[in-house]
């Protein structure tokens, strides 16, 4: 399939082949660039979003931090009151005992829980419990009972295991609190002991509402579909926060039975829905608080951005057509004349010419074919008056003689047309092009001065940075005192030409230096470029391949072919023979160092070395 439409496109007309060049011009470079932006804008999105959900976790963990120190702190309050620690120890005995505490004893215990309490709205209640179950408390009177049997509470048997050691009890409902109250606390709790002897006294509770957990989101900005929660060790749930649609993630993330292997930055699937999981743990309470955010919400930017992207390449797509095809159609139109008029020619009719006739060069191109039929027709006469053989001979000195000449007025003719409309860069290329051809049509003889040499590679080299667009740089090296020496024609350009092609091309950018010095009495030319360079194996295989013997198969050049290094050294060989080499240097990464060594003979003036 691909071959078949490499060969349809091989069939089509120039004006197609503008459009697909002109299209694909425009639309490859805005493609990457609109993929890359919208990659890296996604991603930097994403890494943000994870990072702030992180931060937020971090400190709402702070900030939980705060609260439990300072419900722990009051936790430690009673052992430093010798009245109270002597109210508890007068309520000794075994739980379940204890029974109505004397009024002077209650007011005193009323007293101290209530200045504990006070001020402070996140706390529901602060109680005071002796071993036998006799309860003091700063709520009032008919809301909690005076006495009370821990033993059927779960949590209370993990509150005796403490020792001494303060606890937080997740969300329960304490069966001390008199009525039907539906609310759960969490609860600081902590064994009593008397200071000198620990003997255990008894117990203090401090219930905390809920709410109070949750105000350490309530200043942060989050997300309002971001699901956080606050769970202790053993991944039971303090406090969640649920999204906006008031449904909890807790019972799915435990059902997924990955909890302990998630970390975070990871994906989660919950529910049909892809969440961001990020946690953060506290060192000091080990609670950790999770922060789950829909995945789909992080790219709502990134899709607005994606569809901007979407609509801009298209409205750059019809534009780039419409301006190609206008393009395309004045560029071929008198192309399409030209061929035109040229197959009637074909036909044998000599008298077709070209009209109208710009200033461009398509306009140069027309007055060139309405030139070359008038002497075709001409000459077409002549042929039939002179005879065949005649009209070859004539035929051979005219083109020998017309063509050159032809080509530079042409040249000469674009040149001053970029002069007078300013297009400075077609003037200094066509310029260059016109030395290029002077130089290999006009020296006819091997052997030229190296100053000519170097001169016809800057012609070279000019062409070469314009089509590159800046991307070449050339620096000459070359002493005054060779600069009349005399080398082989056509023997630096081929080098640089090397140079460019399997050195810079297909770069962003690179750097050629040419030098030539004189060292005792040898020429050394130097080519070096920073290119990607070669292993030391395939230096070592050309050099091989260069130092072999000339042959005329390997001097033989087809029209496709270029002047390499291995024919170039066997130039050199052939007219030198020992006197003259090519060597080659490198390494992968720094580039192609191409060494031409000429020995200098010791008569003086312009030698031919």
């Amino acid at each position: 399939m691909l071959r078949g439409l490499i060969l349809r496109l091989r069939r089509s007309k120039m004006r197609t082949r503008l459009l697909l060049l002109f299209t694909m011009l425009t639309l490859l470079p805005l493609s990457v660039q609109g993929m890359v932006t919208y990659r890296h804008f996604s991603s930097t999105l994403n890494e943000k979003t994870k990072q702030y959900t992180v931060d937020v976790a971090g400190q709402a963990n702070a900030n939980l931090d705060r609260l439990l120190k300072d419900l722990e702190r009051l936790s430690l309050m009673p052992l430093y009151d010798e009245q109270v620690l002597s109210i508890l120890a007068k309520y000794d005995g075994p739980m379940g005992s204890g029974t109505w505490a004397l009024s002077d004893d209650y007011q005193k215990m009323k007293l101290y829980t209530s200045a504990q309490a006070y001020d402070r709205p996140e706390i529901r209640g602060i109680h005071l419990l002796s071993n036998s179950g006799t309860l003091f408390s700063n709520v009032e009177p008919l809301a909690v009972n005076t006495s009370w049997d821990g033993r059927h509470d779960e949590w209370f048997s993990a509150l005796k295991r403490s020792d001494g050691e303060w606890i937080l009890l997740p969300p329960h409902h304490p069966s001390y609190y008199a009525g039907t109250d539906p609310s759960s606390y969490i609860s600081v709790a902590r064994v009593i002991k008397e200071p000198r002897t620990l003997k255990r006294l008894g117990y203090i509770l401090i219930d905390a509402k809920q709410s109070a957990f949750g105000s350490v989101f309530s200043k942060l900005k989050i997300e309002e579909s971001t699901n956080l929660m606050i769970i202790d060790g053993e991944q039971r749930l303090l406090y969640e926060q649920k999204p906006d649609n008031g449904q909890s993630a807790y019972g799915e993330l435990m059902g997924s039975g990955r909890i302990k292997e998630l970390h975070g930055g990871e994906r989660e699937r919950l529910g049909g829905t892809d969440y961001l999981f990020v946690s953060h743990k506290s060192p000091y309470s080990g609670l950790s608080v999770i922060g789950l955010t829909p995945i789909g919400v992080m790219l709502k930017e990134s899709r607005a951005m994606m569809i901007f992207t979407l609509w801009l390449a298209l409205f750059c797509l019809v534009t780039v057509l419409l301006l190609a095809y206008a393009v395309s159609y004045r560029i071929t139109l008198p192309l399409v004349e030209l061929k035109s008029n040229m197959s009637r020619v074909e036909r044998g009719d000599f008298n077709m010419r070209v009209s109208p006739l710009g200033g461009d060069e398509f306009g140069q191109l027309g007055r060139g074919f309405n030139k070359m039929m008038e002497e075709i027709n001409r000459l077409f006469h002549e042929v039939l008056v002179i005879g065949l053989r005649e009209k070859e001979a004539e035929l051979s000195a005219l083109q020998s003689q017309i063509n050159p000449h032809f080509i530079y007025n042409t040249l000469e003719s674009i040149n001053m047309m970029a002069v007078q409309r300013r297009h400075d860069e077609v003037s200094d290329m066509v310029s260059a092009l016109g030395k290029l051809l002077r130089y290999t049509i006009d020296k006819a003889g091997r052997l030229v001065s190296l100053g000519e040499e170097i001169a016809f590679v800057d012609s070279y080299v000019r062409i070469q940075q314009i089509r590159f667009g800046g991307k070449l740089t050339v620096h000459n090296e070359i002493e005054e005192e060779v600069q009349h020496l005399r080398i082989p024609k056509l023997t630096i350009q081929p080098l640089v030409e090397n140079a460019i092609d399997h050195g810079i091309a297909g770069r962003e950018e690179g750097t050629i230096w040419v030098s030539a010095l004189r060292f005792d009495n040898e020429l050394l030319i130097t080519v070096r470029d920073d290119g990607n360079g070669l292993e030391e194996e395939e230096l070592t295989a050309l050099n091989r391949e260069i130092e072999q013997d000339p042959s005329m198969d390997s001097l033989r050049r087809s029209e496709e072919e270029s002047l390499g290094l291995r024919n170039i050294g066997q130039r050199i060989k052939l007219l030198y023979g020992e006197g003259g080499s090519l060597t080659v240097d490198g390494s992968p990464g720094q580039g192609l160092a191409v060494t031409i060594t000429i020995t200098i003979p010791e008569s003086g003036g312009e030698e031919d070395v």
